[in-house]
């Protein structure tokens, strides 16, 4: 992440980012879910919607529609874009047996790789994994090179996992790879010095994460920063949505640099968690048709208005509550699904009802216009739009942050395929 090729000062850069949020955020402010509760489609001033197929796959908003609310939208984004280096394909091999997806051996391969170029450029002697899960990542490690490594979880199945899997499939990496349990935080920073002098007898070490989520990221930096042994760090960042909150609703560890610190106080851009969500959504892939997005979209965000009416908690029983495109854009079917597994319905209890009314929910759906359908096309197209900068924007404050405080050998790096794996980006710093 960088500064775009428009400005020369990250002040400049900041305060026109701050400056487009706080005029576009009818765009994010709200959970996408509240599109229609909160009326949020009015805001989008687009007219002459009738005669235009926005879901065509030919069509293109910039070009097919002449309105000044989409022109001023474009040509604000446009100077705030940045062209990223391209992801360079490597013949790599995946060394470890394990019932993985593509994504994530693609993901461990490329991540290993990097760790073993910055590592021989640093001196590291020791790879000290934030959040080693079941230890895919460090088993890769030992597998394609000579450092040793140290891997730190905090969840007690994944670090037992972790050692069982080790002892049955790795045995020859016992020596040079260990697991310990343990919640990394800012402080950590003795720990893990007595950790790495404990097990190897070494001292100058690089930090590594396979999507170091939340304030996992930050952490590291913080560490990376005030650890004189840490020569080097290479971690994904994801989830910028998970980043905690104070009790006054202020992000912990967002803004990080004390410029953007500084500029944010003049501006109400309302950075909130659907701020950071988006930053974190995966682009819509290429393949995907619009009428999908669209259905997805309107069909949830109708979920939460019924909801909203009848003060009802909705709560997903699982990840992918429903499954779209099982449904082929038929909302009854998507009802049906999301009311007997997707769902739960919490009811006030004062309520007289104790099951959804799928008449009434129909009947909403009814309501919908071919203008809202298309307004909604537009929100997804702008939201794509934004969701690069907002990334941007959040990495490259991440990104002074480092510089601010000495480390000036900083950049955010695309180093694995973003069509397999969107979270495409890993900070890279070295002393």
């Amino acid at each position: 992440m960088a500064l775009p090729t428009a400005f020369h000062e990250p002040q400049e850069y900041f305060e026109e980012c701050l400056k487009l949020f706080e005029e576009y955020q009818h765009l994010y402010i709200f959970p996408n879910t509240d599109l229609i509760v909160k009326q949020v489609l009015e805001n989008i001033s687009v007219q002459g919607l009738d005669d235009v197929d926005v879901f065509d796959e030919s069509f293109d908003l910039c070009e097919n529609i002449c309105n000044d609310y989409l022109r001023n939208f474009f040509l604000k984004t446009k100077r705030l874009k940045i062209r990223y280096s391209e992801f360079q394909e490597q013949d790599l091999q995946f060394f470890i047996v394990a019932p993985l997806s593509l994504k994530k051996k693609h993901e461990i391969a490329y991540l290993s790789e990097e760790i073993d170029v910055v590592c021989k450029e640093t001196g590291c002697e020791t790879v000290v994994d934030f959040g080693a899960g079941l230890g895919y990542l460090d088993q890769q490690i030992f597998k394609t090179s000579n450092f040793k490594v140290l891997g730190l979880e905090c969840n007690e199945n994944n670090y037992v996992n972790a050692k069982k899997r080790q002892r049955k499939y790795h045995f020859d990496s016992l020596e040079n790879v260990k697991y310990i349990k343990h919640t990394i935080t800012e402080r950590s920073d003795n720990e893990i010095l007595k950790f790495i002098r404990d097990k190897f007898h070494s001292e100058q070490f690089c930090i590594c994460g396979l999507h170091a989520c939340a304030d996992l990221t930050v952490d590291a930096i913080n560490l990376f920063i005030k650890m004189e042994h840490a020569r080097a760090i290479v971690v994904m960042p994801c989830c910028y949505h998970k980043i905690s909150q104070n009790g006054d609703g202020v992000f912990k560890n967002f803004p990080l640099s004390y410029c953007l610190k500084c500029t944010s106080k003049s501006y109400n851009a309302n950075i909130n968690i659907p701020f950071l969500r988006l930053a974190a959504q995966p682009p819509n892939k290429t393949d995907e048709k619009m009428e999908d997005l669209v259905f997805s979209l309107l069909a949830r965000a109708t979920l939460q208005k019924y909801a909203y009416e009848h003060n009802i908690i909705l709560r997903r029983k699982k990840r992918k509550a429903v499954r779209f495109k099982t449904k082929q854009r038929d909302f009854n079917a998507y009802v049906h699904d999301a009311v007997e597994s997707g769902f739960s319905f919490i009811f006030n209890g004062d309520s007289e009802m104790n099951t959804p009314d799928l008449d009434e929910l129909s009947s909403l759906w009814q309501q919908h216009s071919l203008i809202t359908f298309k307004k909604a096309a537009i929100f997804i197209v702008l939201q794509n739009n934004l969701q690069q900068i907002f990334e941007n924007f959040i990495l490259y404050d991440r990104l002074l942050y480092l510089k601010e405080n000495g480390i000036t050998n900083c950049e955010f790096k695309r180093i694995v395929n973003e069509k397999l794996s969107p979270r495409c980006f890993a900070l890279i710093a070295k002393k």
